[in-house]
């Protein structure tokens, strides 16, 4: 269990349009918290607020919070960035899992930036985002599944009809769960391929139920239920969430990459979303202290400051304000992720963007 300084207490206080525990709110509280706003102005305060719904919910349900650990992976050799929370609770996975814990943990994948370099195209997911989720033993699979629906139609106000279970038909266990918490479940016999997991742990392996919610634009997966196994026996379960495709269903958000930090760039002039979702995974590495040079993580950096290059017109002076505001809106966001391990060695907001655009001078 995690004690937190006096300190951070006031940093971490729920959010003013946040429902207290055991209420349901009038709508949707993401709507809420952003009454006045535009979407893209409102996206700050709604992720918070996602956040601490789900920090309170697990305390109440039993889960334990961890300690975060750095974007730049040195605790799991399996992956060069921390790309899930389940990434850094690898640790809880030797054998059959004990605890209950959960973790919001600041996250990294660079599939979009693979896909631009392939296609010249966006992809429809961004690289940066905040993943948060919850682990717990084997016989938790219910109890997670019932956590998830708490989150996100108790206390984050979304109609129950409006939040669906999709789930393989022959994954029976993971059916009835859903329907033990009260969910709509649609079951499939289709690209099974989506509903097994893997964990870059030999012989380690998952089974996932898909939680969709319905936007305007139809129903998107926001998060997994994972039954995880070893050599075929479940050894615990995981239930896996990305703060930024939540809000896409709940604002209507054209894109995730407008559901994260990106969009303080938007306000500043920057619309394009490759640049918008290569200065936000810039401005991720820049904060790590990443240098761009001409290999491994270095590499990955440069290449992120020459797409931010190319798709930005004009010099860096331009969207240095972009930069800065960018960079705030991570740092404030990371003040609502779990508390930092004692590895955790991040710039200051400040900081961190004047080194970005030395950087992309220096690069461009």
């Amino acid at each position: 269990m995690v004690t937190r300084p006096p300190h951070a207490e006031a940093a971490r206080a729920p959010h003013p349009d946040a429902a207290a525990p055991g209420t349901k709110p009038q709508g949707s509280i993401i709507t809420q918290a952003a009454e006045g706003l535009s979407a893209i102005e409102a996206v700050p305060n709604a992720a918070i607020t996602v956040l601490e719904a789900f920090r309170r919910a697990c305390l109440v349900a039993g889960y334990a919070e961890q300690h975060r650990r750095p974007v730049v992976s040195r605790h799991d050799p399996s992956v060069r960035y921390t790309n899930s929370t389940i990434s850094v609770l690898k640790p809880l996975l030797s054998g059959d899992v004990h605890e209950r814990a959960f973790l919001v943990q600041p996250a990294l994948r660079l599939r979009n930036l693979d896909h631009v370099r392939r296609t010249g195209e966006m992809s429809p997911f961004g690289c940066s985002f905040m993943s948060f989720g919850a682990l717990g033993p084997s016989r938790d699979a219910a109890r997670l599944t019932a956590l998830a629906r708490d989150l996100l139609v108790d206390r984050l106000g979304f109609a129950a009809h409006d939040v669906q279970l999709r789930v393989l038909a022959d994954d029976r266990d993971l059916l009835e769960c859903g329907i033990e918490a009260g969910l709509a479940v649609a079951t499939t016999v289709r690209s099974p391929e989506e509903f097994r997991h893997v964990f870059g742990m030999p012989g380690v392996t998952g089974r996932n139920a898909n939680i969709a919610l319905r936007g305007a634009r139809g129903w998107t997966d926001v998060a997994n239920v994972i039954v995880i196994e070893e050599a075929g026996r479940p050894i615990g379960v995981e239930l896996a969430f990305g703060v930024n495709m939540v809000l896409v269903q709940a604002m209507s958000l054209a894109h995730p990459v407008l559901a994260g930090p990106a969009t303080a760039a938007v306000l500043h002039g920057v619309t394009d979303l490759m640049a918008l979702d290569a200065l936000s995974s810039a401005t991720v590495l820049a904060m790590e202290g990443v240098r761009p040079v001409a290999r491994g993580r270095g590499q990955n950096y440069r290449s992120l400051l020459r797409l931010l290059g190319e798709r930005t017109a004009g010099p860096a002076e331009v969207w240095k304000p972009a930069a800065l505001a960018v960079a705030a809106a991570e740092e404030r966001l990371r003040r609502h992720a779990s508390p930092p391990a004692d590895d955790v060695d991040e710039l200051p907001s400040e900081q961190a963007a004047h080194m970005l655009e030395a950087d992309w001078e220096r690069v461009c």
